[in-house]
């Protein structure tokens, strides 16, 4: 009786030796769990302010394919005026000139022949100028609408992107709360 009372003594001695160790271990495995769940927290945090990145780099593009659009626009009336003026002095130094050209004079009709193929050379330049604008204009309206193309899809990833991040970091500080309550 007297071991059995010494050995429930012992024990009782070594339990009360680890209690405080096993209270801390235990306080420090609370402390790494919410330690590890703020961490999920913040990782969730910066993925939601990536997608929202992302969501604006797309508005951006947008915009910027848009205002290349009204741009190409704007300019493609102005190369329309231009070559409208372009024809109508044309049309109007052809009709001069070959009423010139069918002068009884001589020297009057050579002199219009040759102002009448220079003003044709001319004539050309100028429209070839034109056409390369109309070229260039061309390239930036393409340029704008894939600008907004790729603007929507990447919108529309990200969006969804942001959803799904935004749903996993509210569930991230649910269980970050409940783990400090």
């Amino acid at each position: 009786m007297k071991n059995f009372k010494l050995f429930f003594a012992s024990i009782a001695l070594i339990l009360w030796l680890i209690t405080p160790d096993l209270l801390v271990a235990q306080t420090d495995k609370n402390e790494l769990k919410i330690q590890k769940l703020k961490e999920n927290v913040d990782r969730y945090e910066a993925k939601v302010a990536a997608k929202e990145q992302k969501m604006e780099i797309a508005d951006s593009l947008i915009t910027t394919g848009e205002n290349m659009l009204y741009e190409a626009e704007d300019e493609f009336e102005e190369v329309e005026q231009e070559q409208s003026g372009l024809d109508k002095e044309y049309k109007s130094r052809y009709k001069e000139l070959a009423k010139s050209q069918r002068s009884k004079d001589e020297e009057t009709a050579e002199k219009a022949a040759a102002d009448l193929k220079e003003l044709e050379i001319q004539y050309r330049e100028d429209s070839k100028i034109l056409e390369t604008k109309i070229k260039e204009l061309t390239r930036k309206a393409t340029k704008g609408k894939s600008n907004i193309e790729k603007g929507k899809e990447m919108q529309k990833a990200a969006t969804d992107e942001l959803k799904e991040a935004k749903e996993r970091l509210e569930a991230a500080r649910e269980k970050y709360e409940s783990a400090l309550e």
